[in-house]
C-alpha cells in the first residue's frame, strides 16, 4: 500500500462527491512532468464526467508540442476568471508559480496540490506531496492506478499512458537520474502494456533538436567555465538564442552538459530570457544540495536538481554571483 493512500484517497473521494467546475493547471517555464501530470489529470477527470479544463498561461517547448491539442489547452483569457473554480495544481513548488492569472486563483473555491518537489511551498485544502517520488506523473498514476483498484474501472488507456510516460522520463532523464527507483520502472512497464507511445516520445524529447540548436551548444560548450575542478557553468545570452533562431524554452537540453564532466560536482547552466530576467539550473551528481542553493537566490526543486530567477542582472554579474554563492557548496 503507498504511504500516502490516506491523501490519495481524499482527493479521490473529494473530486467523485462534489459537482465542482475543475480548473487543471502547472508551473511556469512548462516541462515534461507539468504537461504529462496535467494532461493526465485532466483526462482522468473528463472520464469521471467532470466538468473540467486545463489552463496555462505559457507556451509547450518544441521537444514537447508533440502533446499540444488546441481543442484541450486553454489561457485564462479563455475562461471566466470570476468563475469559483476548485484548481488542482500539480508539479508547482509553490503558490506564486501555478501559471494562471492571479483573480482565477483568488476566486478560486480551494485548491488541490500534487507536487513532488521538497521546496514546496505546503498551499492548498488537500495536498498529496511525495517529495521522494521520481516525478508528479507518478503521483498521478498513483492517483488513478489507486481509483482503478477502488473501482475495478480501467482509466489508462494509450493517451493517458503517453502523457505520464513523458513526464516520468523528463524528470528521471529517461532513467539516468538518482531519482529513480524500482516504482519508476514498474510504472514504465505498465504504461507500456497500457499503449504509451515510447519510442515517439524518446524520438521528441532526445533525438530531435535543430541544426542550429548545436550550433548554439557548440558556442555555449566553448565559453563553459571551470571553478575549483568541482563546478562547472555554462551561459546562453538572449543575444546568442536570436544568432541562431533557437526559442528560450528548447535550449535546456544544454542543462546535463554542465554536469556531466569528470570531476564536477555540480552543474550551472545560465539563461538569458530577456534583458534583466535569467533563468537559472542547478544540477549535481553526489551531494551538493541544489534546493539549498537554489534557496539562496528565492528558488527551489529537488536535491540533484533545482533552478531559480535571478533579476536586473546582466549575466556576466549574474555568473560571479551565482558562483561565489556555489563555491560555498563543495567539499
Amino acid at each position: 500500500m503507498n504511504r500516502f493512500t490516506k491523501e490519495i484517497d481524499k482527493i479521490l473521494e473529494y473530486i467523485q462527491s462534489n459537482d465542482d467546475k475543475f480548473l487543471v493547471s502547472s508551473h511556469v517555464s512548462p516541462d515534461g512532468d507539468n504537461i504529462g501530470s496535467s494532461l493526465s489529470i485532466y483526462s482522468f477527470l473528463k472520464k469521471l464526467g467532470k466538468d473540467v479544463v486545463y489552463v496555462l498561461d505559457d507556451e509547450y517547448p518544441k521537444n514537447l508540442s508533440f502533446l499540444y491539442d488546441e481543442n484541450i489547452k486553454m489561457t485564462s483569457k479563455d475562461i471566466d476568471q470570476k468563475e469559483k473554480y476548485t484548481v488542482i495544481a500539480l508539479d508547482a513548488g509553490d503558490y506564486s508559480r501555478i501559471c494562471v492569472d492571479d483573480k482565477i486563483l483568488e476566486n478560486a473555491k480551494g485548491i488541490i496540490c500534487i507536487d513532488h518537489h521538497i521546496t514546496n511551498g505546503d498551499y492548498g485544502f488537500l495536498k498529496y506531496v511525495d517529495t521522494e517520488e521520481s516525478s508528479t506523473c507518478e503521483l498521478v498514476y498513483n492517483i488513478i492506478m489507486r481509483y482503478e483498484c477502488i473501482t475495478d474501472n480501467k482509466i489508462i488507456d494509450e493517451n493517458i499512458a503517453t502523457y505520464l510516460y513523458t513526464g516520468l522520463i523528463t524528470d528521471t532523464g529517461n532513467f539516468q537520474y538518482s531519482n529513480t527507483r524500482e516504482s519508476s520502472f514498474i510504472m514504465a512497464a505498465e504504461l507500456m502494456s497500457r499503449g504509451a507511445k515510447k519510442n515517439l516520445i524518446v524520438e521528441k524529447l532526445f533525438q530531435n533538436n535543430s541544426v542550429n540548436f548545436y550550433k548554439l551548444l557548440g558556442e555555449a560548450l566553448n565559453g563553459l567555465e571551470i571553478i575549483q575542478s568541482q563546478i562547472c557553468i555554462i551561459a546562453v545570452a538572449k543575444e546568442s538564442m536570436d544568432k541562431y533562431e533557437v526559442e528560450y524554452g528548447d535550449i535546456d537540453a544544454i542543462t546535463p552538459y554542465t554536469r556531466d564532466i569528470e570531476g564536477v560536482e555540480l552543474g550551472i547552466f545560465v539563461k538569458e530570457k530577456e534583458i534583466g530576467e535569467i533563468k537559472v539550473s542547478f544540477r549535481s551528481k553526489n551531494y551538493v544540495d541544489c534546493s539549498k542553493l537554489a534557496s539562496e537566490f528565492s528558488g527551489g526543486g529537488h536535491k540533484r536538481a533545482a533552478g531559480c530567477t535571478i533579476k536586473d542582472l546582466d549575466v556576466e554579474l549574474a555568473k560571479k554571483m551565482l558562483i561565489e554563492k556555489a563555491i560555498g557548496y563543495l567539499k
